[in-house]
């Protein structure tokens, strides 16, 4: 029988570091049902968990994506890899989230250099996943952020008895030219040790694990709080698909592809003044937007933020609407 641990003291490995941290709650957005971080994790019947080490990500999202918008994400996950997607979660400005105890949709199949060598290894058992809120694309880490990021993956080592040098890992390492079992980049994007790449550049992994190094011991500079994410039970969210061939903002206009709750800021799949159908939306005005056909969204502009492209999320909730 696959062994299934389930890291329930992941607020312990925090607290014996000096992390302050935001626990994740229940949300109906979660696919696992979990009442909180400790008891949420992918079934049991998806494969075992039994982690060695830390795998790091970033998120994708666009630039000035806010937490709750990636933890909806990361909690939703996709068609293709169901939430919970990682274990914890850091905001932009070096928030630390606790996420999941359990299993967790975030590094599919991939190899360890030097230490899976006979095939495709299950990344999602042998690794905790930790993402980053960073579009990948160029958009700068804060020291803030970076500093955050290397002083948890510090402690989770020195509370696991997990080797930094060893057992930290990027995403991008466990797919080419290593693995070959996946094609992943992140993390990507200047920071402070390596302000000079440009794009979606990977870090260098002997830098990070480094840089994680001098970290160890270390007691950060607490993060702003992130915001409540308990009682989201009014918060409501939907992808939607266009049809153009319909008069716009007719009924026919729009198709619901998804509509669930959702912590945090709304998003909107729409089309763009030019009539492009793959921009996404941020929703900051009020419930009252679901009372016409979302006819409120057209009457009140002022609600809606563009806040890049749909595909830009590492994790988007239900299947994309350009693919229905």
């Amino acid at each position: 029988m696959t062994y299934y641990r389930w890291l329930d003291d992941l607020d312990l490995a925090l607290e014996t570091a000096g992390i302050t941290y935001t626990p994740v709650g229940h949300s109906s957005a979660d696919p696992t049902g979990a009442a909180d971080w400790r008891t949420r994790g992918r079934p049991t019947s998806t494969g075992g968990f039994d982690p060695e080490g830390i795998l790091c990500h970033h998120t994708a999202s666009p630039e000035g994506c806010s937490d709750a918008t990636d933890i909806g994400c990361i909690l939703a996950g996709n068609a293709e890899a169901p939430g919970p997607i990682s274990s914890l979660y850091l905001g932009r400005a070096g928030t630390v989230y606790l996420i999941a105890a359990g299993r967790c949709n975030h590094g599919g199949k991939g190899r360890r250099p030097g230490i899976d060598m006979s095939g495709c290894a299950d990344m999602n058992a042998l690794l905790l996943g930790i993402e980053a809120g960073n579009s990948g694309v160029g958009e700068y880490w804060s020291d803030a952020m970076t500093n955050s990021y290397a002083s948890v993956v510090a402690a989770l080592c020195a509370f696991y008895g997990w080797n930094v040098d060893d057992d930290v890992y990027l995403h991008a390492t466990t797919g080419p030219p290593n693995g070959g079992c996946n094609s992943k980049i992140d993390p990507a994007g200047p920071w402070q040790r390596q302000p000079e790449l440009v794009g979606s550049s990977t870090w260098n992994l002997d830098t990070w694990r480094g840089f994680v190094n001098e970290h160890r011991g270390t007691t950060p500079t607490p993060a702003p709080p992130g915001p409540d994410l308990e009682g989201d039970e009014d918060m409501a969210k939907c992808i939607i698909h266009v049809d153009e061939t319909q008069p716009a903002g007719s009924p026919g206009y729009f198709r619901f592809n998804a509509v669930w709750q959702w912590a945090g800021p709304w998003r909107y799949h729409l089309p763009t003044e030019l009539g492009v159908q793959s921009a996404v939306y941020e929703n900051t005005g009020d419930g009252a937007v679901f009372s016409s056909v979302l006819g409120d969204i057209i009457r009140n502009p002022s609600w809606v933020q563009p806040v890049g492209a749909l595909d830009g999320y590492g994790a988007v909730a239900g299947t994309d609407p350009g693919d229905v």
